[in-house]
């Protein structure tokens, strides 16, 4: 399991700040709370939120009304998924945001998915766990190496029979459907212009994928 701390970084205090003063500032939103919850999974295509709200102890409805600025949390969140990229190990995937009235919040991140169902057992809207297309688009736009791809992500892959991006350290870059690109602190470079190539020059490379995938 990848950790990601990020606590003590300036621009998640500096996040965290903004984000109490909007709630428990003079005109926030959430006077009477006890803490605030925004629990956001971060997709390559997209985020999907949900919120919850505690008053002494006991979790309360969170109405539309109860919020934080859109733009900025989306906006924060965005450089907070990149700057906890590990080159060949990833960023996380699910963060929860901690919001209190009487001390410093703070920002967890898992590498999984953390969805919630309905209490008919259904989905949430838009909160259906990934797929194998999904997870392929977050490792090429954040690659890892074949040992750091998790054992749950794997078998997604072999359920719908998908070849992972793979992160190469030989190289620095991310290879994927015979392209090559590069990948720097922030993840994959996709101002760079891919390279071709040749699987039959690297066989060992895809050999090893293969392997992994399908027990061949």
């Amino acid at each position: 399991m990848t950790t990601f701390d990020l606590n003590e970084d300036p621009w998640v205090e500096s996040g965290l700040t903004r984000l109490h003063d909007e709630a428990f500032g003079s005109s926030g939103f959430a006077h009477g709370a006890s803490e605030l919850v925004d629990v956001l999974v971060h997709r390559t295509s997209g985020t999907f939120w949900r919120g919850q709200m505690y008053q002494s102890g006991r979790r309360v409805p969170r109405g539309s009304d109860f919020h934080f600025s859109d733009d900025f949390l989306a906006t924060w969140l965005d450089e907070c998924h990149v700057r906890a990229y590990k080159r060949g190990m990833g960023t996380w995937t699910t963060a929860e945001v901690h919001i209190y009235p009487d001390r410093p919040g703070r920002l967890d991140l898992f590498e999984e998915e953390i969805l919630e169902r309905m209490p008919d057992g259904h989905w949430y809207p838009g909160a259906r766990p990934s797929g194998a297309g999904a997870w392929a688009q977050q490792l090429l736009a954040f690659p890892r190496s074949q040992e750091y791809i998790p054992g749950w992500m794997w078998e997604i892959f072999r359920a719908e029979e998908v070849t992972p991006p793979l992160y190469n350290p030989e190289l620095q870059s991310v290879d994927w459907k015979n392209r090559r690109r590069p990948v720097t602190d922030r993840g994959t470079d996709f101002a760079a212009e891919p390279i071709i190539i040749d699987p039959s020059l690297e066989p060992g490379v895809f050999a090893k994928i293969s392997k992994k995938l399908f027990g061949a």
